[in-house]
């Protein structure tokens, strides 16, 4: 299961854009919530500009830097450490979804009022399994749209 240097360069730069993406999405996530009435939940939630929100981001940074580091120095067998990390994304990014409907059907605040962190969970949730396919799919996958055989 040897990949050829270009379909590595490919794969490489999916990977490196989807998982940028992935790290913004994941760092809106904390800050749309830090805005938002979630931010008011409970003792360990952030609250907009504090330490604690920066700290969350500054480690979700640290989070994918790391391997995203290894990964693109050449270490293909990153790709599954960032795979467990992705899913673990993921889980966090529908829980969130799930727990953002639960919040605005039993408590005071309408869906309205969070529905742009809903949508930015879900749409990080899309992202990583997004990234699922960049970094997993084969080289005989990949076919040319303009091929009529």
């Amino acid at each position: 299961m040897f990949l050829l240097k270009e379909e590595f360069d490919v794969k490489k730069n999916s990977v490196a854009i989807m998982t940028t993406i992935s790290a913004f999405l994941f760092c809106a996530v904390i800050v749309a919530a830090s805005l938002s009435p979630l931010a008011g939940t409970g003792a360990a939630a952030n609250q907009f500009n504090s330490a604690g929100m920066w700290s969350a981001v500054g480690m979700i940074l640290v989070l994918y830097f790391i391997p995203f580091l290894v990964y693109m120095l050449g270490v293909d067998a990153m790709r599954y450490v960032m795979a467990v990390l992705c899913g673990f994304g993921l889980l966090i990014h529908l829980s969130s979804a799930g727990f953002i409907l639960m919040f605005s059907f039993f408590s005071d605040h309408l869906l309205s009022e969070v529905i742009f962190v809903f949508g930015i969970s879900l749409a990080a949730a899309a992202v990583n399994v997004i990234w699922f396919v960049a970094a997993f799919r084969s080289g005989a996958e990949k076919t040319s749209v303009n091929t009529l055989t």
